[in-house]
Parts: structure tokens; sequence; C-alpha cells
């Protein structure tokens, strides 16, 4: 099936070992799209063997991800799998030397070999994916983080003002508060405008993501939201100098360029450096969102209203499993307040059964 997506074409495809339409990659005209389709629907030739770098080519061409910075990814992992296994037939990578080689790569690479032959085993090519449950250590990631606290995202936030001095380190400070405290995915703060901003209704809508190459996108659950503003972002809001365009932008580089996830990062460089030099443990700039995750549930907010704020749509699964870093000690604290606090009247049910006992 041949589908229109804006300017380009979309190829679907009928899988029958999964029963499921399964997506085979975006293309410019619908020439590639029809030809990627004759492609995908063709039973493969059984009597060409193919290997590993005959199918990664493949793979990368016609089952292209939607996402520029996925491609890339793809492209970048499927290239230490090319060099390690590019000359072995397809069919005669099992699960040891899956297993060598996976122990060996980084996980991000396991990821992209586990992905293009799992694509091969629905495609008939081979019988299963060597690269599936290999149960290799594999690094626990944002599972790990420790989460700022809020008085630590105030001291980035002095960080960012004073590396970039009185006239651009307001705006910096502001960036740092708002992404520790409302939790906004890089990309997503990239897009804000004045426009989405309600201020008396303390509110911000998020409607665009910006991607490394500029270029922006809806949110990465597909659909706009409004999210709450925390009152310290309000303060530094207000010190953010307004531009006159109305579709302006809320933040900008320090040349006045508009910002996207390449020039971000580069802005966060000197701050995550100055931070570390502090004796802090070094930090990414994503750290901020687990931040502000951490902190609403210290907050008492449940877990739904965290996914809402962040703009997960599974209810609240991905913030438990992942993003929620509550203090232990803070934990400890309010267990023991909780449990501290006595009845003003002695429960009857209990004296009753007192006295019941003693008589007896």
């Amino acid at each position: 099936m041949i589908v229109k997506r804006g300017s380009k074409w979309g190829v679907r495809i009928w899988d029958k070992t999964t029963q499921k339409m399964v997506w085979r990659g975006t293309f410019d005209t619908k020439a590639e799209a029809k030809s990627a389709e004759a492609r995908a629907t063709l039973k493969p030739r059984r009597s060409k063997p193919v290997t590993v770098a005959d199918w990664a080519a493949i793979w990368l061409s016609d089952y292209a991800r939607p996402a520029a910075a996925s491609r890339n990814n793809y492209r970048y992992g499927a290239k230490p799998v090319v060099e390690a296994l590019g000359t072995t037939l397809l069919a005669d990578v099992n699960r040891p030397l899956a297993r060598k080689h996976a122990a060996i790569w980084s996980h991000s690479v396991t990821k992209v070999a586990r992905a293009m032959f799992g694509d091969a085993m629905r495609d008939g090519l081979i019988e299963f994916n060597p690269f599936t449950g290999l149960r290799i250590e594999t690094p626990r990631g944002r599972k790990d983080i420790d989460a700022l606290t809020e008085a630590e995202i105030h001291e980035l936030a002095g960080i960012a003002g004073q590396h970039y001095g009185p006239d651009y380190g307001p705006e910096c400070a502001a960036i740092i508060l708002t992404l520790g405290f409302v939790g906004l995915r890089p990309g997503e703060l990239c897009s804000l405008r004045r426009a989405d901003l309600n201020l008396e209704h303390q509110e911000v809508t998020v409607r665009m993501n910006t991607g490394a190459d500029g270029v922006e996108k809806l949110p990465k659950n597909g659909k706009p939201r409004i999210i709450t503003l925390a009152v310290e972002v309000l303060d530094a809001l207000a010190r953010v100098p307004a531009r006159i365009d109305p579709d302006a932008r809320l933040f900008y580089t320090l040349r006045g360029q508009p910002f996207n996830k390449g020039n971000l990062n580069y802005w966060w460089r000197p701050i995550g450096v100055a931070w570390a030099a502090k004796g802090n443990k070094p930090i990414s700039l994503y750290a901020l969102r687990h931040a502000c995750a951490t902190l609403m549930l210290e907050r008492g907010l449940s877990v739904w209203d965290v996914a809402q704020q962040l703009g997960h749509s599974d209810g609240g699964r991905l913030v438990q499993t992942l993003y929620g870093h509550p203090s232990e000690q803070a934990s400890r604290e309010r267990r023991r307040l909780a449990m501290s606090q006595r009845p003003a009247q002695p429960i009857e049910v209990y004296r009753r059964n007192t006295d019941t006992g003693s008589a007896a």
C-alpha cells in the first residue's frame, strides 16, 4: 500500500508472519515508493544468498525511518555490524556469533543489529533473529540518573547566567529553569514561541518540536499539549526580552538565531563543564527533564499528572519505570511524619477488642 505523507510517499505492506501492516519507509517520489513496494512483496531469491552487507544496504534504503535523527542513528549503528559481519551470509549468523560480537559492540549498535535482523526475519530471509534474548548485561541508562534537586537547578541557572553575562545571561537562566521546572524536551523548548504562553493561566501550549536539522514537526506523541508553568519559570520569563515579531521564538542563541537541538547542545556545553568543575557529577541537558519529573512526584502529583506534563501517552508507566527518581530520604521523612500522627480519640473498635481480650 502506498500512502501520501505530506510531500513524500510512504509504503506499507502486509506481513504474513505478524498478520499486521508493516511500515517500509518514506520516499521522495511515488515511483520510488512503487519500486520499494515491489521489492518488498517479491519473495526473496534463495538461489542468490544474501550477505550481511547486502542486507544492510537494502535495509538502510528500503526500511528508512521517517525521522532524520533515526536514519542517522541506524546508519552509524549499521557500520560496525557490516565491518564485523559484512561478508558473512545473513543465514549463517547464528546465536553464538551474534553474542560474540554483541559483547564487544555498544548497546546502541546491538539494538541496530537486532532491528536489522528482525526485519530480515519478518521478510523470510532468515528463520530467526540471532540478536534477540542474548542475556548480555545492558546499561541502565536513565534509570540510574541521580535527579537534580530544586537548589541544584537554581545553581545551574546561576552558572548559565554568570557564564553568558548580564545581557544574555537572564535568558540563559530562564532556559535552565524552564527545562528543570516544566519538563520540556529540548526540541520542544527550541520551538516555543511567546504566543504559546498564557501567563494569566500559568500555562504554555507545546505545539512543535525542532530537530537537529532545524526542521519543526509535531511533538513526539504527534499532538500538541497544554502544560503548567512553575512560579519559578514565570519570574524568569519576565526577564526575557520580547521580540517584535508575533511569531518569534521564546528563546534565541547568543547570535540571535533560532535554537535547534544541535546548537542548544553547543550552548549547554560550557554550562555542563562549569558544573562538573565544581566537583559535581557530569550531567546532560536531558537531566533537567528527569529533575522536573522527580520534583512533581515529590510535590505529590500522580504519575498520570506527571505523564501529561511530559507528553507521555502511556498513563504514567514510563514515569514509574524511567523518569521518576524521588529522593529516598524525602520519602522516609514523609512516611515518618504520616506515621507519627496520633488520633485525637482512641479508636472504638480497638478499645472493644482490647476490653474483650482482657475479660477473657
